[in-house]
């Protein structure tokens, strides 16, 4: 692949574009198939069921195929020094591989496959992939904590109603404490939501409040009647060099000075 002599860019980045542009829709694709099968298994637990193993498998393959997507990505990067910062998402959920349903997240950025294809709301606009987000946040915080509370000693939250209550409590800060969770795990789920849930109607909100600035109207006669002052100045403009123009001295013509005695 040779690169035009203007082109800032290496070869390295050129390919890392180019990967990243026809992966990422294939990706996201596979993160929302998993969090499908993530949601099952959730709500209908069967270890022994066929269909369970597989979905494990699946799943266990699937963050396979993630770490070895950050790894060739991090090799391909110029900017090593911040790729992982930039790339928060994806490392954590490599780094904890329970928390891989939050890839599902990625099919609403850019190059994703329901903000690439889609339109109208999944057109990947700031404010409906935020609203989308929310909602992804909530389902799978909800599914996390119910797997991480489910069967533990003295544990309020045991079905899946219970836990998507306590997400939506979570992700908008309300907290009314009917449930809590009382395992480390739950606690530290919590807290992610929390973050996470944060940041996401943080957009939601400015966002919101960006479309209704942009939607109101301007004054309709604004616009003329600047135009109009714009055109009343130079025609004050012009009538001010005319009088000035017109007490000028003639060129040429001495002034006639006046001699003591009238001489």
């Amino acid at each position: 692949m040779s690169l035009p002599i203007s082109d800032p860019r290496t070869k390295r980045e050129v390919l890392l574009d180019a990967y990243v542009g026809r992966t990422t829709t294939v990706l996201s694709g596979l993160a929302l198939v998993y969090l499908a099968l993530f949601s099952v298994q959730s709500i209908y637990p069967n270890p022994e069921a066929a269909w369970y193993a597989l979905a494990s498998a699946f799943g266990l393959g699937l963050w396979v195929l993630f770490a070895a997507d950050l790894t060739f990505r991090f090799f391909l990067s110029d900017e090593k020094r911040h790729f992982f910062r930039r790339n928060w998402l994806d490392t954590i959920t490599v780094v904890i591989p329970q928390l891989r349903a939050l890839r599902a997240l990625r099919a609403f950025t850019r190059n994703g496959i329901l903000a690439k294809k889609g339109k109208g709301v999944l057109s990947g606009r700031a404010l409906t992939t935020a609203a989308l987000a929310t909602v992804i946040v909530v389902w799978v915080g909800s599914l996390m904590v119910l797997n991480a509370e489910r069967g533990s000693p003295g544990a309020q939250i045991e079905n899946f109603g219970d836990a998507m209550w306590w997400s939506m409590q979570t992700v908008t800060t309300v907290g009314y404490g009917d449930l809590v969770p009382v395992t480390a795990a739950g606690q530290f789920i919590a807290v992610l939501v929390m973050v996470v849930g944060i940041s996401i109607l943080g957009v939601v909100s400015a966002s919101l409040a960006a479309t209704l600035v942009k939607q109101v109207p301007a004054a309709p006669d604004a616009g003329a009647a600047v135009l109009q002052e714009l055109a009343e100045l130079r025609e004050l403009v012009t009538t001010l060099r005319q009088e000035i123009a017109a007490t000028r001295p003639v060129s040429g013509a001495s002034p006639q000075v006046q001699t003591p005695g009238g001489e």
